[in-house]
């Protein structure tokens, strides 16, 4: 549980199926998060996140590439101002670790650093 006593809802936004279900998976054995949702695209991600209201949205890289991409972070914290975004990416290269942060992403884990990095991350966000 988080310092409220509730569980932390989190959304994946990949369109990457093997993570997804790696990450899901990985999240279920854990009393403290709990996936409300798993999108693959910038439309869905937007519609679920408002019907949804996660905590978190853990969002793939790859969703910010692009001038559409540019502009998911600042749309998902119009539907939720206090929402917390967590870049994953398969590379954990500086320069997207900057990209991430500079276009408004709390945090950034690399994904092959899952099992060690993602869920402290997803306690800071929360």
């Amino acid at each position: 549980m988080n310092e409220e006593g509730s569980t932390i809802r989190v959304l994946i936004v990949d369109s990457h199926q093997a993570f997804v279900s790696v990450a899901t998976d990985f999240f279920r054995r854990d009393d403290e998060v709990i996936v409300v949702g798993t999108v693959s695209g910038r439309k869905e991600a937007l519609a679920q996140a408002e019907e949804l209201r996660p905590q978190v949205i853990l969002m793939d890289f790859d969703h910010l590439l692009g001038p559409k991409g540019m502009q998911i972070i600042p749309r998902l914290r119009t539907i939720l101002p206090d929402v917390s975004i967590i870049v994953v990416a398969v590379l954990d290269i500086g320069a997207y670790r900057r990209a991430a942060l500079r276009r408004g992403a709390d945090d950034f884990v690399s994904k092959f650093n899952l099992t060690t990095d993602l869920l402290p991350a997803v306690r800071r966000a929360a």
